[in-house]
């Protein structure tokens, strides 16, 4: 079997200012490797404005898990998603968020630093593949844009 280096990174990272509002956001997303034995083994973790990555040894076709959890003030927010690792870095780029959604406020201050209302907190997968996740096909905008069923999902509490 042919080995592949997978990508995974969160977002937003050290580049994303939210504004003074008083509101709590947190996010850790969480990797789970699927074993011979059909376990789950963790491949590790990152959380919200991490500037690390995780690049875990998966082998071409083996299905490994992100679990996404994000806190917006009171609200929880969690999904699952399976991946299967494809080696392909270049063609093969997803990103799965969960959380509100957010959106640009008009830049201010000395710097003119962009700054975001709302929330949303996700991951960048690289050579893999899924149906529940959004296939990148441009880094402008927000965020990142998402249509129903394109990646988001949200459990309240």
């Amino acid at each position: 079997m042919k080995v592949a280096k997978v990508t995974l990174g969160c977002y937003p990272r050290d580049d994303v200012s939210w504004v003074n509002d008083g509101k709590v956001r947190e996010g850790l997303a969480t990797m789970l490797v699927r074993q011979a034995d059909g376990t789950l083994k963790s491949a590790g973790e990152v959380t919200l404005g991490d500037l690390g990555v995780l690049r875990p040894d998966v082998e071409v076709g083996d299905e490994f898990i992100v679990e996404l959890r994000a806190r917006f003030d009171s609200q929880i927010f969690d999904r699952r998603v399976t991946f299967i690792a494809s080696g392909d870095e270049s063609n093969d780029v997803f990103v799965s968020a969960v959380g509100p959604g957010a959106h640009a406020e008009p830049k201010a201050g000395l710097f003119k630093r962009t700054r975001y209302s709302g929330f949303e907190f996700g991951v960048l997968v690289m050579a893999a593949t899924t149906k529940q996740g959004t296939r990148v096909s441009r880094t402008s905008g927000p965020l990142v844009e998402h249509g129903p069923g394109d990646g988001v999902a949200a459990t309240t509490t």
